[in-house]
């Protein structure tokens, strides 16, 4: 055994020397084109990995859109009107279950943990507006509207509070 493993190593540091003398021989003409084609190896192995980034970012981006598509489209008023004459009706049909909701902000505020929300016109009464809760990394795309924006956005139902529609999870699709 011991004699197979010397002449393995011994096969080993041979093949070793002998590369060591090949590219020492080499002429300077045949070392740059060794390190241009090197380099070209890089580009395209680079170029590969860009379009492999970009097809996968545009699958992800399809399966988005057609989520977004497949999600049930309601306006504000929707429901809060439904909260407001079937609380048991609108929680089977809103809480717990996403949704795509556009509406006119009419307030931008944070709650008491600092989460910000949207309230959005369309309540049965101005002070019924539905309330739509985002994570806190939304605040700096929140910042950005104003009250009569009009926004699209993409949220999971919670329920009511006093008759008021609340939502969480939201996710800002479109600001017009």
């Amino acid at each position: 055994m011991k004699k197979v493993l010397k002449w393995v190593g011994g096969g080993f540091l041979a093949l070793i020397v002998l590369g060591v003398i090949v590219e020492a021989t080499k002429s300077p003409e045949e070392k740059a084109a060794d390190r241009a084609a090197l380099e070209q190896d890089k580009i395209a192995s680079a170029a590969a990995k860009e379009e492999k980034a970009k097809a996968k970012a545009e699958a992800k981006a399809e399966r988005a859109r057609k989520k977004l598509e497949a999600l049930p489209d309601v306006t504000a008023h929707d429901i809060a009107v439904a909260y407001n004459e079937n609380t048991v009706a609108a929680d089977e049909q809103y809480k717990d279950k996403e949704f795509k909701v556009t509406g006119t902000v009419s307030d931008i505020n944070t709650d008491l943990f600092g989460r910000p929300f949207l309230t959005l016109r369309g309540g049965v009464n101005e002070f019924m507006e539905p309330q739509f809760a985002f994570d806190k990394s939304a605040g700096s795309q929140l910042a950005k509207l104003k009250k009569g924006s009009r926004v699209t956005m993409t949220c999971t139902g919670r329920g009511d509070i006093a008759k008021v529609a609340m939502a969480d999870d939201c996710t800002l699709v479109e600001n017009m």
